[in-house]
């Protein structure tokens, strides 16, 4: 039995679901949103470059899980608890299922590796997409509507 297949022993079955999809996508090499379940879960393919700690904002969803899987690079991800006195610089879009924190100043650093993943649920704080200057992340993070947990 893989590593992969003893993680998957200890996730919710819908998570370990969609990361068992991840897995068959990612034998195709796909690119931009691919759909397993319309908007219940739908992965985003991405690459990019790197951000600064510096200028990157930490954000939360309502509406979806997220699950970050690194395919290529170093990320680092901060995360932090959702707390009362903890005040949106952007408020929430219920539209884009996203609000904006300023980092907080008792953030956890989570480093990535390829084959990693981490799970964000709604009202985990999460800081993604940071790394060493101009270093690439390619990276799939897999969108899980929170009515499949509790429908």
């Amino acid at each position: 039995m893989s590593l992969w297949d003893k993680q998957l022993n200890f996730e919710h079955t819908v998570i370990a679901t969609a990361l068992e999809e991840l897995q068959l996508l990612l034998n195709g090499n796909p690119e931009g949103r691919v759909e397993i379940n319309g908007d219940q879960m739908y992965v985003n393919f991405m690459e990019f470059d790197a951000k600064s700690m510096d200028e990157q904002q930490a954000e939360k969803h309502e509406s979806y899980i997220d699950i970050h899987y690194l395919i290529d690079g170093e990320e680092t991800i901060g995360w932090s608890s959702d707390r009362e006195d903890f005040q949106a610089a952007k408020a929430y879009d219920s539209e884009q299922d996203y609000a904006l924190y300023n980092p907080s100043p008792d953030e956890i650093l989570l480093q990535l590796k390829p084959g990693m993943f981490a799970v964000f649920f709604p009202n985990d704080i999460h800081r993604p997409s940071m790394g060493r200057p101009s270093s690439r992340i390619k990276k799939a993070v897999v969108k899980v509507h929170v009515g499949l947990l509790h429908p």
